[in-house]
């Protein structure tokens, strides 16, 4: 049987990320891919943020997100879009589970900060876990991106792409 791939915490998650000789999430722009789902990360309209296929009608910037670290790293960072360069934001900085997840002017609070959690049992998956809740981001089965609680679910497991 696998070993579960709990996110864990974002405070063991930031730590572990600072370790010497660790590879990981890096600056850059990325497709975000669902590992449950297969489809990526994206900007329908101005803020609201979905996933879908990899392809149109989306526009390419409406699916690219640079991670841009905070902090002075250690694991955090912001997941800005491409398309607008407005950053993955808890809507109203909700710690709830089930709170919806979009895209908004940047500002100084924590509902804008990340932490990208490596699976170390399976290189190049993440969970993302939203610094102001300490849940995770989750692509629920209607598409729409919220966070959640930790469920080892592949519908909160990601795939940063090159883009």
């Amino acid at each position: 049987m696998d070993a579960p791939r709990s996110a864990g915490s974002a405070a063991s998650s930031a730590a572990s990320a600072a370790r010497p000789g660790r590879t990981g999430p890096r600056e850059g722009v990325y497709l975000i891919r669902n590992e449950g789902s297969g489809l990526v990360l994206q900007l329908e309209g101005a803020s609201r943020v979905r996933v879908g296929p990899d392809g149109p009608p989306a526009p390419v910037a409406a699916r690219r997100w640079r991670l841009a670290p905070t902090h002075g790293g250690a694991g955090v960072f912001h997941v800005v879009s491409e398309d607008n360069g407005r950053r993955l934001d808890v809507a109203n900085a909700s710690t709830d589970s089930g709170a919806r997840v979009q895209v908004w002017r940047a500002n100084a609070f924590g509902a804008q900060e990340w932490v990208v959690e490596e699976h170390l049992e399976d290189p190049g998956v993440v969970s993302l876990v939203a610094c102001i809740s300490g849940l995770l981001l989750e692509a629920d089965g209607e598409g729409r991106a919220r966070q959640a609680e930790d469920t080892d679910s592949p519908s909160q497991w990601w795939r940063l792409e090159p883009a």
